[in-house]
């Protein structure tokens, strides 16, 4: 049965791979295939510059472009003002910066050298507003860096950060060096011990305001740091968005580096590195290699790439093993140093991908290759290959870039104000149950493009003798909570109110965006739904999804239902597997008699030399049917072990004295004929839904949630499992109200019964548990999981 309940669970997150990954065919001029080719990406379009061909071995400074849009590639020709294209090159480096990429060092061609190749230490400039070259004047410096290639590459604080890498005779050169990218100087070089290169290392600066992972210390900060998310918004930018798991409230230097390295790839080594300020003489490189959490790790990756999104950091590579041969994508959590797989399925188990990035305006992983090639081939000549392109949606795996500030504390502060303040409002906006709350009508018809319509074409009426007539109500079919929140939002551009962070709140939100065209709560509302999600409020938020189209949220929650209901399942054999009797041996002779005063009298002959069990096993059994002594059962702490419901209504199955048997649990069980009360319930049953927040003491709509570094206020944390308290929307676009079931049944409905519908109970005085059956997903979706 476990075997079976594996391969369904397979079966099912195969099927959702298959919806998180799709594989496209590039047209147009394709680059040929490339060795040390840099691949950026920048809005919409990919830059891949430069490589050596793998047919003619020649190095090129070649720039090929791919409309992300269309999949078609174009070789870029620079305009004829354009600076002269930088020399041609491999293993160099490519970062982003603002509408540039900022390109410095690799290897190169020279006449002067015996193997006519050399090492180079240049920076250019490629501009991809204009599509142009710039070459500007770096002045030289002590600081300056020697030539390299393989080396890494990061941009902070509008400064570029070299390291590593190695020279031409391939030693690891152990140095940083920092360029300003506004004066064009090389102003900074410090000395660093470990070895890091392309081939085993990744470096990626922090998002502004990453916070420090629980138990890292921050002693030696510097002074000059990012402060603070803003304690009004709960979704900032800066905020981990409660995947901090008790992380440190103060907020690092946005000048920090995340450098990881695996090595010895036969038995895996793993570093972690944060190099903080390293663009002044204060900078320190802080170990955080065991402060990794949890026992899931990446294997070794050849030839990693590493981009940060939101606050994880994606690194992509080339996975081998005598089992496997394969490119494998992992997330690392920043707030909690926790690795998480992206799965894939089996969609890099055929053809040669060796190549990734990240697409962050989409939150999807981007990896180039050939689906007709061979992925051993292609990696024992280092090729790149651009012909097919397999794009991963990293936002159904938790992945995705947080929503941005709009505007600072002070006036998120003074939006709130300004709604609670009715002196100032000429307008108003009437909820479902007769509830008037009064707004100020220029505000919201220049946030809220419906209402500024309805004001234009609606509100207004010309009369025959001239005049005009205005009406100063709105009436919305929506509760209070929800008009509430929603103005809320509007006055604000963010969600900052405990009265907002209640799950069946957001869910109303989420479709109000949707139907209104509302691009900024869509953003809001979906990453405080990834944030909320856990097993009791996945199905609210799955329909949520469904209903406004956010497809990457509603995989996350049928993946995190799918995991619900495996757990369940295995709770569920767990308990089988509890209540089932030890197998009866048979001997030679066993008889059981009842002696006068009540206690049960076992007699046996030893078997024979001809049975399979021993003398000692024998004893055993004997143990185990033996009655309690009288003076046993007078001890109150004394537990009888025997099959029985205890008149504590727990279940005790016969234990033996063995180690294994005598540490088995306790299961807390009614009894034969009683019915659970209404608040108890089955301990190895799922959690009992929370009451419906609806029918709860609503907060002050106006207060603001005290720490944006911590989850969501207590009062979100109990989820109203559906939409039954809730109206329909909208009359204009009617939605059907879905009624989400719990994930079990609940303890009310538990009862104890003599039989199990299998047959009699094999245990005598042990009662089997009644449950209602209740479908695990909501009505729609109970069919498909219900094999």
């Amino acid at each position: 049965m476990p075997s079976a309940t594996t391969s369904t669970a397979m079966q099912q997150m195969q099927s959702i791979s298959g919806i998180t990954t799709q594989i496209q065919a590039t047209s147009g001029q394709v680059p040929p295939p490339l060795v040390g080719a840099s691949v950026s990406v920048v809005d919409d379009r990919v830059f891949v510059f430069a490589g050596r061909l793998v047919s003619t071995r020649q190095m090129t400074n070649y720039m090929y472009v791919l409309d992300l849009h269309t999949l078609e590639w174009t070789r870029h020709i620079p305009p004829p003002d354009s600076a002269k294209a930088p020399r041609a090159r491999y293993f160099h480096s490519a970062n982003v910066y603002k509408n540039s990429i900022v390109v410095f060092g690799g290897m190169g061609t020279s006449r002067m050298s015996q193997d006519n190749l050399c090492v180079l230490d240049d920076v250019s400039i490629f501009d991809v507003t204009t599509m142009s070259w710039k070459r500007p004047t770096v002045e030289p410096s002590l600081f300056a860096p020697r030539p390299r290639y393989a080396h890494l590459a990061a941009v902070i604080d509008d400064k570029l950060v070299v390291m590593g890498g190695q020279n031409i005779e391939n030693s690891y050169l152990h140095e940083i060096n920092v360029l300003d990218m506004t004066s064009w100087e090389w102003i900074h070089a410090r000395t660093i011990e470990q070895h890091v290169g392309t081939y085993r290392s990744i470096a990626v600066a922090a998002p502004p305001g990453t916070r420090l992972p629980a138990g890292t210390p921050s002693n030696d900060m510097p002074s000059s740091r990012v402060t603070s998310p803003d304690p009004m918004n709960a979704v900032s930018s800066h905020n981990t968005g409660g995947g901090g798991g008790g992380g440190n409230n103060d907020a690092p230097s946005s000048s920090s580096i995340y450098v990881y390295s695996n090595y010895n790839f036969t038995d895996v080594q793993r570093e972690l590195q944060v190099i903080r300020s390293p663009l002044g003489t204060g900078a320190t490189v802080e170990d955080c290699t065991h402060a990794m959490a949890g026992t899931l790790l990446p294997p070794g990756l050849r030839f990693p790439s590493g981009h940060s999104l939101g606050h994880h950091v994606v690194i992509c590579g080339t996975h081998l093993s005598p089992q496997q041969q394969t490119f494998a994508i992992w997330a690392l959590d920043l707030g909690t140093l926790a690795w998480s797989r992206i799965e894939t399925g089996t969609i890099f188990s055929r053809g040669s991908w060796n190549c990734g990035t990240v697409y962050p305006n989409n939150n999807r992983a981007l990896v180039f290759g050939h689906r007709e090639r061979h992925l051993m081939e292609d990696y024992n000549h280092r090729q790149l290959n651009f012909d097919h392109i397999a794009m991963i949606d990293l936002e159904a795996f938790g992945v995705y870039r947080v929503p941005e500030n709009t505007c600072s504390t002070l006036a998120q502060e003074m939006g709130l104000s300004l709604l609670n303040e009715p002196t100032v409002c000429d307008f108003r906006i009437v909820s479902s149950d007769g509830r008037s709350i009064p707004v100020n009508s220029a505000v919201l018809s220049q946030r809220w493009s419906y209402f500024a319509q309805l004001m234009e074409t609606r509100n207004t009426r010309q009369r025959p003798e001239g005049t005009t007539l205005r009406t100063h109500s709105l009436s919305l079919p929506y509760p209070y909570p929800v008009v509430i929140a929603l103005l809320q939002f509007l006055y604000t551009d963010h969600l900052i109110t405990a009265q907002q962070y209640q799950p069946h709140i957001l869910a109303q939100l989420l479709l109000l965006a949707d139907m209104y065209g509302l691009g900024r709560l869509r953003l809001l509302a979906t990453h405080a739904l990834h944030q909320m999600l856990n097993m009791a409020t996945a199905p609210l938020i799955f329909e949520t999804a469904a209903l406004s189209h956010q497809t990457s949220l509603q995989v996350r929650a049928l993946k995190m239902m799918i995991a619900a209901k495996k757990m369940i399942q295995q709770q569920q054999q767990q308990q089988q597997q509890a209540a089932t009797p030890p197998t009866t041996i048979p001997l030679q002779s066993m008889s059981h008699t009842l002696a006068s005063n009540g206690t049960t009298t076992t007699t046996s002959a030893y078997p024979t030399t001809d049975n399979a069990f021993s003398r000692e096993t024998h004893q055993r059994l004997l143990q185990q049917h033996r009655p309690a002594s009288p003076s046993a059962s007078n001890n109150p702490n004394f537990i009888q072990r025997s099959a029985s419901v205890s008149s504590a209504g727990y279940f005790e199955p016969p234990i033996s004295g063995g180690p294994a048997m005598g540490s088995s649990p306790r299961f807390p069980m009614p009894s034969r004929s009683t019915t659970l009360p209404p608040n108890q319930q089955h301990p190895l049953s799922p959690p009992l839904p929370s009451p419906s927040l609806a029918s709860a003491n609503m907060p002050n709509p106006f207060s603001v949630l005290p720490n944006p570094s911590s989850s969501p206020p207590p009062s979100a944390a109990s989820p109203d499992l559906g939409f039954r308290h809730s109206p329909s929307l909208s009359t204009s676009k009617p939605l059907v109200p879905v009624a989400v079931d719990a994930i079990a049944s609940q303890g009310s409905n538990t009862t104890a019964s003599d039989s199990d519908g299998g047959g009699s109970n094999p245990i005598p005085g042990a009662g089997t548990i009644k449950k209602k059956k209740r479908p695990f997903l909501s009505s729609k979706f109970a069919k498909s999981f219900a094999s």
